[in-house]
C-alpha cells in the first residue's frame, strides 16, 4: 500500500511539475506575428525581384566591426564589378533589429543597401547563452515571412565573396521545393504544423570536420553553419519555429539559432537540409578555399584567419572606402 501510495506521488508530481513547465513555457512563447515582421517606422521600398540576399545587423555589439563588415558585404554585391549581383533579378537586403542607431542605418542607405527593421522575435527565459549578442540573434528568423521572394540566400556579415553569388539560384538543389517527409516518430509533441513541402539548403559546418586544417574539398557533417543558407520563405515554417521556442530544453541554445535551425531541418526529422555544393561557402577558411575557388568566406577576417585571407579583407574594405570617396568628391 505504502508503495502504491509513494508511487502515485511520483507520478502525480512528474505530470504537475510538466504542466507548470507548459504553462510557463507557453506564458513566454514569442507570437506568431505573421507578416508585421517590420517595424513600425519601417518605410523602406522592398525591390520586386525574384530573389534577395539578405544580411542582419544588430546593435548590440561592443564595437562596429559587424557594421563595418555590413557595409563592405554592401559593396561587394552592389558595387564591385568582380562580385556585384544582378539587381534586375536579386535584390539585397540589410535587416536590422530594433537596437540598431539610426546613424548607421542611414549610412547603410547610403550605401544603397535597403534597410528593413524588424520587430525582434521575443526570446524565453530558458534560452541563454555565452554569446553577448544572444538577445536578438533569433530576429535573423524573420526572413522566413519574407514571402515577397521566391528563394532568399542568408549571408552573415562577415563575409568575403570571390565571385557574384546570385548563381546559386540557378543550383538543381533549391530549384524545386520538397514535400514534408512522414516520419512518425518525427512528430514531436508541442510543435505547430509543419508545412507540406519546404526548402532550406546550406553547407556543412567546417568546424566539425578539422577546422582551420579542414580537407578541400570538406567532408559532410551533421549539422550546417547558420551564417550560409538558401530558403523559400514559409510564414508556417516561422510559426513552427516559434513553437519549438516555446518547448524547454527542445534544442541545444548553446548556438542560438543555429542551434534551433539544426534541430528544425536536422537529418533524421521531417524537413532534413539539403546540402549544397561545398564552393559555395567555407566557415574556417584557408589559403586552399581561396585557390579552389570557394565563393563566399565566412569569418573575422578583420582579425583573425590566415594572412592572405586577412590582406583579402582589408582590400575589400578599402575599395569600399575609397568607392565612397569618389562619390562624395563627385557630389562636391
Amino acid at each position: 500500500m505504502i508503495f502504491k501510495f509513494r508511487l502515485f506521488f511520483v507520478v502525480a508530481f512528474a505530470a504537475l511539475l510538466g504542466i507548470t513547465w507548459s504553462l510557463r513555457a507557453a506564458a513566454y512563447a514569442p507570437p506568431f506575428t505573421g507578416s508585421t515582421y517590420r517595424g513600425f517606422n519601417s518605410t523602406a521600398h522592398l525591390p520586386p525581384t525574384d530573389y534577395a540576399v539578405v544580411s542582419f545587423l544588430t546593435g548590440q555589439a561592443s564595437d562596429d566591426s559587424y557594421f563595418t563588415a555590413t557595409r563592405v558585404l554592401t559593396h561587394q554585391l552592389l558595387h564591385a564589378e568582380s562580385t556585384k549581383v544582378n539587381q534586375n533579378t536579386t535584390s539585397f537586403l540589410v535587416l536590422c533589429s530594433e537596437t540598431v542607431p539610426a546613424e548607421q542605418k542611414a549610412m547603410l542607405r547610403g550605401d544603397g543597401a535597403t534597410v528593413v527593421e524588424m520587430r525582434d522575435v521575443p526570446v524565453n527565459w530558458w534560452i541563454r547563452s555565452a554569446e553577448t549578442r544572444w538577445k536578438e540573434q533569433f530576429s535573423k528568423l524573420r526572413i522566413f515571412e519574407m514571402e515577397e521572394y521566391s528563394r532568399v540566400l542568408y549571408l552573415d556579415a562577415d563575409t568575403v565573396l570571390t565571385e557574384p553569388v546570385d548563381g546559386i539560384f540557378a543550383e538543381p538543389e533549391v530549384v524545386s521545393l520538397t514535400p514534408t517527409l512522414d516520419r512518425k516518430d518525427q512528430v514531436r509533441w508541442g510543435e505547430a504544423k509543419l508545412p507540406s513541402e519546404w526548402l532550406f539548403a546550406a553547407r556543412s559546418d567546417n568546424a566539425l570536420t578539422g577546422g582551420r586544417s579542414h580537407p578541400t574539398p570538406p567532408l559532410q557533417s551533421k549539422s550546417f553553419n547558420a551564417g550560409f543558407f538558401l530558403i523559400k520563405p514559409d510564414r508556417q515554417v516561422f510559426a513552427h519555429m516559434v513553437s519549438v521556442m516555446a518547448l524547454i530544453g527542445r534544442f541545444d541554445t548553446h548556438t542560438l539559432e543555429q542551434g534551433l535551425l539544426n534541430y528544425v531541418f536536422r537529418r533524421e526529422g521531417r524537413m532534413p537540409w539539403r546540402e549544397l555544393h561545398w564552393r559555395w561557402s567555407a566557415t574556417w577558411p584557408t589559403e586552399r578555399d581561396l585557390e579552389e575557388g570557394v565563393v563566399t568566406l565566412h569569418d573575422r577576417l578583420w582579425k583573425t584567419g590566415p594572412q592572405p585571407l586577412r590582406d583579402l579583407w582589408n582590400a575589400k574594405k578599402g575599395e569600399m572606402l575609397n568607392y565612397h570617396e569618389k562619390r562624395k568628391m563627385t557630389a562636391a
